[in-house]
């Protein structure tokens, strides 16, 4: 066999590997026995997530994190598209009340979205959904509404870029819920072990 064919050969399971990798969804650990448990969703919508906490207040809240142009001001165009990747862009953070499950599923079902329960202790999750609003009270004067999304969104002091996205957030929120993120986290594509 020459040099060249087994450089190929290499070059093609090298190449393999790194797609099953990428491709492959990153999996959810929930916490193993979770003092008072409670539910919490991560909605997967194309290719941005969203979680939703009960709330300390009552109801469920969603949260997500986007580009500021791209996600919050929908200027989604070619242009804004490259910058939020490739150069580092102003963040923004999303909140939107719902006021119980149902309204949850059929945000779900109306989005064709993808939607993962994960148990976690009450504590974590009211401790999340607080330090998530105190972060959007922040900046709370450049707070606008995003009719699509229905989303409240703010600009956030965390830039927004291809190594730190909305799915990167998500696994940063995920941890202060005490789950761990196994795999590669790059864009929407999550699923939850059994």
């Amino acid at each position: 066999m020459s040099l060249r064919r087994i450089t190929i050969f290499t070059l093609i399971v090298v190449i393999f590997t790194l797609l099953v990798w990428v491709l492959t969804p990153a999996t959810i650990i929930p916490p193993t026995n979770p003092q008072g448990a409670i539910a919490a969703y991560v909605i997967i919508l194309d290719l941005h997530p969203e979680l939703v906490l009960p709330h300390p207040q009552g109801g469920l809240m969603m949260y997500a994190y986007g580009d500021w142009n791209y996600f919050a001001l929908n200027q989604r165009n070619i242009n804004n598209g490259l910058a939020a990747l490739f150069i580092p862009t102003s963040g923004t953070l999303g909140k939107r009340t719902l006021s119980n499950v149902e309204e949850l599923q059929q945000i779900v079902k109306q989005q064709n979205a993808n939607l993962l329960n994960i148990k976690i202790a009450k504590v974590n999750a009211f401790k999340l959904a607080q330090s998530l609003d105190k972060r959007f009270e922040r900046n709370i004067a450049t707070r606008i509404q995003n009719s699509q999304t229905e989303l409240f969104l703010v600009k956030d002091k965390q830039n927004y870029t291809i190594l730190h996205n909305s799915n990167h957030e998500l696994v940063v929120w995920l941890e202060q819920l005490d789950c761990q993120v196994k795999g590669f986290v790059m864009w929407a594509n999550f699923r939850l072990k059994s």
